[in-house]
């Protein structure tokens, strides 16, 4: 049967969960009146999500080039694991012909958001955005978890809740690791349990204050957007970040008012909340007047560059979505030859890198990691074999997919090892956290770290600076 999508007479494509397409393509279709029995939702009832992308839907030709790359059809071999499954699913909400229930609301879940299918796709279609929007109707429809709510709700968007949260994590997380490795118990895998990074009770912003002014004159004023990670849980990266630009002679501003970016939010539906927390940041780094905002995880990079202006309005945010700069960029661009390296023959070091997908699909930056670790001293730079294939952590997917991101990451892991590089650099959290489970389960003895990490060790400091002036 040949793949395609008959509008003309108003039917839809519906996916086995039991097929396998990777063998041959059946594509069943089913009457409406058949298929969504009970159903009472219409086209002029569906919710705003997916209203007004229906340009966007019908770009997609069905030509399943989007399966080459994507990380989960890869894996299962099942059609609504992959973009065009799910755009055609997104479709059939959008036109009141597909009941959204708990089934459908796992299936779209079960994609990492990796922008693979954007990049590959020949008709310029845009995958993702139709999966999010989705996500949004379904979460409407079908609610969400009390968990997540009170997470969106409350915690990502309030600092005071978001430390609390963090001291909790130090416990479970310490109590997590005191347990035997069973099977039984969560995020467990072949007799391994999951890598829990160390959460910090105080954040990194109180060990600095707002301004944060170099030793001499600053050249420019920037403001690092931080983001939860770098706040609370990786605080080296983040520290290195402030320490680099404070050597370079810039005046840097931690706004401690910065809350949550808002990308857990919106990645699973809940847009009111992520853009609640936009209002609250756009608003907050706009009265700042800074030359620039630095971010150093991609993610957050990401939505404040390019998803910002979808919840607020192109027009609205288009001077702040101009400022968003990835840190390895502006430290190619502004700040290298203004810090003083030390002689790194003494501490020699192999290192390659992984791209994160929001970094280099999103935010086009590829060229300047490489640029930096080539020039960085005392260090080899080996390029691992597919580099900017996705390594499976995508925020919440490996929690709630933890065996199918290890299987995504796998592959990773043995690109990393076959490199031969002691080290591997990154900068997206998510992903430091994910490579780090990999290593430890595939390419035992690789240090995962942030790009401005191994820039930091490479650097003079000057006492001012180590002060937190």
């Amino acid at each position: 049967m040949v793949a395609r999508k008959d509008r003309s007479i108003n039917k839809i494509m519906v996916f086995s969960d039991s097929f396998h397409i990777g063998k041959s393509w059946d594509f069943r279709f089913i009457r409406p009146a058949v298929y969504n029995k009970g159903m009472n939702t219409t086209a002029s009832e569906s919710p705003a999500g997916l209203k007004g992308l229906e340009s966007l839907i019908e770009k997609c030709v069905l030509c399943a080039g989007c399966h080459a790359g994507c990380p989960t059809y890869s894996l299962s071999r099942m059609e609504h694991d992959s973009a065009r499954g799910m755009v055609v699913m997104a479709d059939a909400i959008l036109k009141g012909e597909l009941e959204p229930d708990t089934s459908i609301a796992r299936k779209f879940d079960h994609c990492l958001t990796c922008m693979n299918c954007v990049e590959v796709c020949p008709a310029g279609a845009d995958p993702v955005k139709v999966i999010t929007a989705a996500r949004s109707d379904i979460r409407r429809k079908l609610g969400g978890g009390i968990i997540s709510n009170r997470i969106f709700t409350g915690v990502l968007p309030n600092r005071t809740l978001l430390t609390l949260f963090a001291g909790l994590m130090t416990i479970a997380s310490g109590l997590y690791r005191l347990l035997p490795a069973l099977e039984i118990l969560p995020f467990v895998s072949r007799g391994r349990k999951k890598t829990i990074p160390d959460f910090h009770i105080r954040r990194l912003k109180n060990d600095y204050p707002e301004i944060i002014r170099p030793p001499g004159k600053p050249f420019m004023r920037v403001a690092y957007f931080t983001g939860c990670m770098a706040d609370s849980v990786y605080q080296d990266a983040g520290r290195s970040v402030i320490e680099i630009m404070q050597s370079a002679g810039m005046e840097v501003i931690l706004l401690k008012g910065e809350v949550c970016c808002g990308a857990p939010a919106w990645f699973a539906g809940d847009r009111e909340s992520a853009k609640k927390m936009a209002e609250k940041n756009f608003r907050l780094f706009t009265d700042c007047e800074a030359d620039c905002i630095v971010t150093s995880c991609a993610t957050c990079g990401s939505v404040l560059k390019e998803i910002y202006p979808q919840i607020l309005g192109a027009k609205r945010a288009e001077a702040f979505s101009e400022k968003i700069i990835d840190f390895q960029k502006l430290l190619v661009e502004k700040l290298w030859d203004r810090l003083d390296f030390i002689n790194g023959a003494d501490h020699p070091l192999t290192v390659t890198y992984h791209d994160p997908c929001h970094l280099s699909r999103g935010m086009k930056v590829t060229a300047e990691p490489r640029d930096i670790l080539q020039k960085l001293p005392g260090v080899e730079f080996m390029e691992m074999e597919n580099a900017s294939a996705c390594c499976g952590g995508a925020g919440t997917f490996s929690i709630k997919f933890f065996d199918d991101s290890l299987e995504i990451g796998r592959e990773k892991a043995e690109s990393v090892k076959n490199s031969g590089a002691e080290v591997v650099a990154t900068a997206c959290p998510s992903c430091r956290l994910q490579l780090s489970e990999l290593s430890g389960r595939f390419a035992p003895g690789v240090r995962v770290v942030h790009t401005a990490s191994l820039v930091r060790e490479r650097i003079r400091v000057s006492e001012a600076v180590r002060k937190k002036v």
